[in-house]
């Protein structure tokens, strides 16, 4: 085992400063709520003393429960750190179809020295699949030149419950990626987050249901690998892709990456879990399934075609947790099997995105300089950089 992985580059910071994610901002308004309430209590109480009829206090409860339900909920996504500031916010929103991301907008799709492309990409699954039609969001890196170059991949998988925009809203996935390249600590690479869900499920775990649910392993591996190398200019082999996630996005990489060592190089596994839990025990029918999927399971006889890399970031306030646990065993059972693990440990943080957010950055580090460069291409050799 390595512990830590790797450097980031002078004067890098993932902190953000936004009032949507402020524990203050969300105390102050959660006073205000009470002190409208207590107003409107007041207000009341004075007129039924003098035995009048006041209308104010029916203006001052919807303001003090709008404050309330606001203080509340800034108050929660400062503890999970699932939106960080107003442009995560408007990036999330623009995951459930509502208005425009920033990050789409801030550069061209190709050709920008300054900064990666983010789109939104549809894929077309076939029906029998049960998967959802939500697009899944694409990074194009600075400088992005499909006619002259090949890039690696990076496949980020969303947790439960979530969406393919969540890594570039609580991941803040494109601005780290633009950063690194740009301080030279990793080369240029491509970021693939898809959809996991079901069209009625949303705690997939990536599995192929065998009750009736959703075929997302065959998803992922059979139409949005292909996808991607067919539309852009990949390294379009193991040894230029690597699958990541947190959460059940985790387990989702640690999972693929394991029973697909043919497809993936290298796993970045963010406070992973090492079972499908409850959304696999919805997936799948048996025991054995489920056991099939379970790393305590199946990972002290697997064998290795190849060797993998693998990165384990696990939050240092949740070692007790069951993912903390399960994270740690994860690690001991790679480390048995001969693989190639590096860890990492987030100080004082929990099960939340914060975390997540903390540890991208290092994980890229660690993991993208052994992907496979792409080799040069001639003009019209590469892929077609735009979907059809």
């Amino acid at each position: 085992m390595t512990t830590g992985s790797g450097t980031l580059p002078p004067g890098f910071s993932t902190t953000h400063g936004g009032w949507v994610a402020s524990m203050p901002v969300a105390v102050v308004v959660v006073l205000v709520a009470i002190a409208l309430a207590v107003v409107a209590v007041l207000v009341r109480r004075r007129a039924r003393r003098r035995g009048g009829r006041a209308r104010s206090p029916w203006l001052l409860w919807p303001a003090a429960v709008l404050a309330l339900v606001v203080g509340v909920a800034v108050g929660v996504n400062a503890w999970a750190g699932y939106l960080p500031d107003v442009m995560a916010v408007r990036t999330w929103l623009a995951g459930q179809g509502i208005g425009t991301s920033p990050l789409t907008a801030a550069a061209t799709r190709e050709g920008s020295t300054t900064s990666g492309a983010v789109q939104r990409v549809a894929v077309d699954a076939p029906a029998g699949l049960g998967v959802q039609d939500d697009p899944m969001w694409v990074y194009t890196p600075p400088g992005y030149d499909p006619d002259h170059a090949r890039y690696p991949v990076v496949y980020l998988m969303h947790g439960s419950p979530g969406t393919p925009a969540d890594w570039f809203a609580g991941g803040d996935a494109a601005a780290t990626l633009d950063a690194l390249i740009d301080a030279g600590s990793i080369q240029p690479v491509l970021v693939v987050a898809p959809d996991l869900d079901g069209t009625h499920s949303t705690d997939t775990e990536c599995l192929d249901s065998t009750t009736g649910g959703p075929q997302v392993e065959t998803y992922l591996l059979d139409v949005v690998v292909p996808y991607v190398d067919a539309h852009y200019a990949t390294v379009a082999d193991r040894s230029g892709r690597a699958v990541g996630g947190m959460s059940s996005g985790g387990f989702c990489a640690v999972d693929l990456g394991l029973h697909h060592q043919d497809v993936f190089s290298a796993i970045a596994a963010i406070e992973p879990y090492t079972e499908p839990g409850d959304g696999g025990r919805a997936m799948l029918a048996t025991q054995a399934e489920f056991d099939r999927h379970d790393a305590a399971h199946y990972l002290p006889g697997l064998e290795f075609a190849h060797p993998m890399h693998v990165f384990v970031d696990i939050p240092g306030a949740a070692r007790d947790t069951i993912s903390g646990r399960e994270s740690a065993a994860l690690v001991r059972m790679l480390e048995d099997a001969g693989q190639d693990v590096h860890v990492r440990t987030e100080p004082g943080q929990g099960h939340t995105w914060t975390t997540a957010r903390l540890a991208l950055p290092y994980a890229l580090v660690d993991l993208v300089p052994d992907l496979a460069p792409g080799p040069a291409t001639t003009a019209g050799a590469a892929r077609s950089a735009s979907p059809p």
